[in-house]
């Protein structure tokens, strides 16, 4: 088990680094052996760990784990926050994060959404959906594009680290 962590690190650790130098939007998605639970950055395993905060749902049916890292429910009204990044040792972390629609491509106006502290570590990401409530918890229809950097230019313009799903609950 601890070996296939490490592997699936250093894995996620390419993709990272090929998501936030450079590329503009297209990153290969992580397979579902990185995924499962929460999404380690780091060559050795130890470098940021991104993963959703306690008391917010994830998605277990119908998270497609080779699209997401992976998936959870966003309610209208709790802006959370909803995901944590965090490094070992001092280094800030500097975060961005756009979210669309899986149906137009295009950025959803019902969301926003900011990182507090950005720089931080650890660093965590807050959500803000205005748009109508649903009466029952949907399928996963909208992607939060996320990119971890240690430095702003990392995560400028459309840069991302990966993917993760979002899914509508309502309020309880």
């Amino acid at each position: 088990m601890r070996l296939s962590l490490l592997f699936a690190g250093a894995l996620a650790f390419g993709v990272a680094v090929a998501a936030c130098s450079g590329s503009s939007g297209s990153s290969s998605a992580l397979p579902s052996s990185a995924a499962q639970a929460l999404v380690r950055i780091g060559s050795d395993g130890r470098g940021p760990v991104t993963r959703l905060l306690p008391g917010h749902k994830q998605v277990v049916t119908g998270c497609n784990y080779t699209v997401y890292a992976f998936c959870f429910y966003v309610t209208k009204g709790d802006p959370g926050p909803y995901v944590e990044t965090e490094a070992g040792g001092s280094a800030q972390l500097y975060n961005n994060a756009y979210i669309t629609s899986n149906k137009t491509g295009k950025l959803d106006k019902k969301f926003t959404t900011y990182f507090s502290p950005d720089p931080g570590n650890p660093t965590y990401q807050y959500i803000n959906y205005t748009g109508r409530n649903p009466k029952k918890s949907g399928p996963v229809k909208y992607t939060d594009y996320y990119c971890i950097g240690f430095s702003p230019s990392e995560c400028s313009g459309n840069a991302y680290t990966f993917k993760l799903g979002i899914a509508l609950s309502p309020k309880t």
